[in-house]
């Protein structure tokens, strides 16, 4: 924990994007894959699996990978060998990867946004406001040109900084409302990979379980009630094992 900390203090981010919880996310998913690195091996091996499968019969001039985060899911080192071109797009870039993306010379790192509802929430609480939420954005050029376009783990994290800030207001929104933002977000994201002209691969989770041995305790929709295109190809994710996040 003192480590996190530590990192939280020294890493550069935008007060907006730290006091959000961005910083904070990606700190604590990489801490947390230190601890549980064997757990969580055969979900990215499957990850990097299919991405490669993905990357077969289409030009291999550009690849955009939104939601890069920690690399941890992109066999950056093979996308790399394969395409002219690399994009690794997220809200915000640890210095980690910054220095291992300059080992690469046809990696680009892209700092974007791609809910386009980080500044727009941030000012609708900051203002107190407490009319209709902010609508998503984004850059709809961004992935012009790619050939192979992956969303990788993103689509169910993209709502999480936005709807932790509006909840943070207290009781102005119901939950009714907030699961609506939620999936607005989600929406957004699907339809956004839905325009593209180049090849879409899309990683996500489809549900969360929250289990005790063989019993399911809970079960939650992560996608708040949006259906996506299954390929069929389905696992089991162990990504927090007891004690990680409560000893029960």
């Amino acid at each position: 924990m003192l480590i996190e900390w530590l990192m939280h203090l020294s890493t550069p981010c935008s007060p907006r994007l730290k006091r959000m919880g961005y910083l904070k996310e990606l700190i604590a998913i990489e801490a947390r894959h230190r601890r549980w690195r064997d757990q969580w091996a055969p979900h990215l091996e499957h990850c990097k699996k299919i991405i490669l499968q993905a990357t077969a019969g289409i030009p291999h001039q550009r690849v955009t990978v939104l939601g890069s985060g920690l690399l941890l899911d992109v066999p950056l080192v093979r996308l790399c060998d394969m395409f002219d071109e690399v994009e690794l797009v997220d809200i915000l870039h640890l210095p980690r990867v910054q220095k291992r993306a300059q080992f690469f010379p046809n990696v680009r790192l892209v700092d974007a946004d791609l809910s386009g509802l980080a500044d727009a929430t941030w000012d609708h609480v900051d203002a107190g406001r407490t009319g209709p939420l902010p609508v998503p954005g984004g850059d709809d050029d961004l992935c012009q040109g790619s050939d192979l376009i992956l969303s990788a783990n993103l689509l169910t994290q993209l709502p999480l900084g936005p709807l932790g800030w509006v909840q943070g207001m207290g009781d102005v929104y119901s939950e009714d409302q907030t699961r609506a933002f939620g999936r607005t977000i989600i929406d957004h994201h699907l339809a956004f990979l839905g325009r593209q002209s180049g090849r879409v691969c899309l990683l996500c989770e489809t549900e969360r379980q929250i289990m005790d041995g063989e019993d399911m305790l809970e079960e939650i929709d992560p996608l708040f009630g949006a259906t996506i295109p299954l390929s069929g190809l389905k696992w089991n994710w162990d990504i927090a094992p007891r004690p990680e996040i409560t000893p029960h």
